[in-house]
């Protein structure tokens, strides 16, 4: 590190947070020299406006490096005035959505991008309006055009594939059944896909704009909110980032109590992402078992703690119930669930015409990836060891004994298969979590958050890595709060998995990443 330490204008460390300030030109080169030397992973970007602070904004780049339990956070300052800054996106691909993103957030313009088009603000968006902005404000007469959908909207310039016998197939972005808005664009030869281009943030919700109106108690509604089926880890990671902040020490029976959540969190989507598969198979009765699995483990989430998405139990300094003493409901409902999993699992893998569909299916590289900075389940079936709870233990993770899955082929199967074990695993942690006792009340009271204090939380989701980092304003209130889902890194994959598979295939290989549009349009 002696090389970006040699660049640095001031350093700050803070737990296992190693904040680098250096020069916009360095930036590049630092970043470069992470990535390619030390093969970091770039774990999030984003701008934030201080200018309340020092008159300026700034640049703020999280990296991670395999084996060192230290985030290295590289970051500049920019003017009003002088508001571009290097791009990476050539150097590491896995930048490309940040920059943009802060590009329409911030108005701030990443020189020499390879991609100048709007990423989060779609066609009737106001012009030249940066919502990040603190002195932002939207005029009447642009609410007004907006609001009614009558202004007029400027075109989106799809990529345009052309050729002999190329065509292309328009999907969405209303969809049959319940999800959310997408638009994707295909461009296939006969039956296969050849290019697909997709476009999100239709139901873009200013949620990072919404939590600096809120105090920091009440943000944690506001995370578990962002997405439903990850609910109880991103009020972890928030609630991590706020006791980081105020220096507070969580007890290890409100450790446990997270502990037990995030994992019942993580077994219920696994089983029900490995049912809805079979959907993509036509294997119905598949489909069905995974969903009647996935009901009876959400209906213990509600009598744990009222909500099926386990909702309401995570506060600043720790948690609201002591859900172990419930300790005979989960083992009596996880009993249950072993067997039907264990009968689900034997049906899948014993039917040919499954199996077949998903083999070779949505292959992703271990190369693509890690170039994208893809997380989770579609990172570990592509060979990537990545996983917070090992990578950068928290909660109880360090005490338990448990393998981090990885497979290699990255197609559809080694997406399920990787999920099949992990929920093996999350039901061992339940169960060695339940045979032991922990000291402490459920919550400490958390102390004052200090002054432009800031720190990062995270968690591993169902879905992959899932960061925040908040910084507070001179009087301890919400100055930024900066959130990076797992499904933000690993949209931009799918394009890559889909291509030269037939389209009738793209629901299952879509299934198979599990991505959550909520997610991104944040």
């Amino acid at each position: 590190m002696d090389k970006i330490l040699a660049k640095a204008k001031r350093t700050k460390e803070y737990l296992n947070e190693y904040y680098i300030e250096i020069k916009k030109n360095d930036f590049k080169e630092v970043c470069s020299y992470l990535s390619h030397d030390k093969n970091a992973i770039l774990r999030m970007m984003f701008g934030t406006d201080e200018r309340e602070i020092d008159g300026t904004f700034k640049i703020y780049s999280v990296f991670t490096i395999y084996g060192n339990e230290r985030f290295f956070i590289i970051y500049f300052s920019l003017t009003e005035e002088d508001n571009a800054f290097p791009s990476i996106t050539h150097d590491i691909p896995a930048a490309h959505w940040y920059e943009r993103e802060i590009k329409d957030m911030l108005g701030l313009i990443p020189d020499g991008h390879p991609d100048t088009r709007s990423l989060v603000f779609h066609d009737a968006f106001p012009k030249d309006s940066y919502p990040l902005r603190k002195d932002w404000n939207i005029s009447d007469a642009d609410l007004e055009e907006w609001g009614k959908g009558i202004a007029k909207k400027r075109p989106y310039n799809f990529m345009e594939v052309k050729g002999e016998g190329i065509y292309e197939i328009p999907v969405g972005p209303v969809h049959a059944g319940i999800i959310e808005p997408g638009h994707f664009r295909f461009s296939a030869v006969g039956e296969t896909i050849f290019f697909l281009e997709s476009r999100l943030f239709y139901t873009h919700k200013g949620t990072e704009k919404h939590f600096e109106k809120l105090g920091f108690t009440e943000g944690v509604k506001l995370a578990e909110r962002i997405s439903g089926t990850s609910s109880y880890s991103y009020s972890c990671a928030y609630c991590m980032a706020v006791e980081r902040m105020t220096g507070a020490e969580i007890t290890e029976k409100a450790k446990a109590v997270r502990t037990l959540l995030i994992e019942l969190e993580r077994l219920y989507n696994h089983i029900g992402d490995i049912g809805n598969m079979c959907a993509g198979t036509g294997l119905q009765v598949g489909y069905a078992k995974g969903a009647a699995i996935k009901e009876s483990l959400m209906q213990l989430n509600e009598r744990l703690t009222g909500s099926r998405y386990l909702r309401g139990v995570n506060i600043i300094g720790g948690v609201n119930k002591d859900i172990l003493l419930c300790k005979d409901d989960i083992f009596s409902t996880l009993s249950m669930a072993i067997k039907k999993y264990k009968e689900l699992m034997k049906l899948l893998l014993g039917t040919v015409s499954h199996v077949e569909r998903l083999e070779n299916t949505g292959r992703l590289s271990k190369e693509i990836a890690q170039k994208l900075g893809v997380t989770g389940v579609a990172a570990r079936a592509s060979g990537i060891e990545d996983d917070l709870r090992k990578t950068h233990p928290h909660l109880l993770y360090e005490r338990l004994a448990f393998e981090e899955h990885v497979m290699s082929k990255g197609d559809v199967l080694a997406r399920m298969m990787i999920r099949a074990e992990e929920a093996e695993c999350s039901i061992s942690i339940i169960s060695s979590l339940l045979e032991n006792k922990y000291k402490g009340d459920p919550a400490v009271q958390p102390n004052n958050i200090p002054g432009y204090s800031s720190a990062l939380g995270f968690a591993e989701t169902p879905h992959g890595s899932l960061f925040f980092w908040i910084k507070a304003d001179k009087n301890g209130r919400p100055l930024r709060v900066k959130f990076r889902s797992p499904s933000f890194c690993n949209w931009p994959a799918v394009p890559f998995a889909v291509h030269g598979n037939i389209v009738p295939d793209f629901p299952l290989c879509n299934k198979s990443f599990n991505l959550s549009y909520s997610g991104c349009d944040m």
